[in-house]
């Protein structure tokens, strides 16, 4: 089953896995990228469409943060997100 374009459920529904290569990005009981590689930058290095500097709204830092696969390298997820606050994929698979 189709998550979205770059995570799949295993045929056999145990875990998530990349939807490239399919490497295990999650198990029942984590987050559904708990082996994905993090990457955080300032969000304005998200490109020209984040173009304000976020101390200008909140006293909070405001992070770009990406989930690659760990075997391919695969981009699995971007959030412009505040940096103390966990990934908007707050799901978890039911075994």
């Amino acid at each position: 089953m189709n998550i979205d374009d770059n995570i799949q459920v295993s045929p056999d529904g145990r875990t998530t896995v990349c939807g490239h290569c399919s490497a295990t990005l999650g198990t029942p009981g984590e987050a559904p990228l708990a082996n994905a590689l993090v990457r955080e930058n300032p969000s304005l290095a998200a490109g020209p469409g984040i173009r304000v500097d976020p101390r200008r709204f909140t006293d909070r830092p405001i992070v770009l943060r990406q989930a690659f696969c760990p075997q391919c390298l695969a981009l699995l997820s971007t959030e412009v997100v505040p940096q103390d606050e966990e990934s908007g994929r707050g799901w978890k698979l039911i075994a």
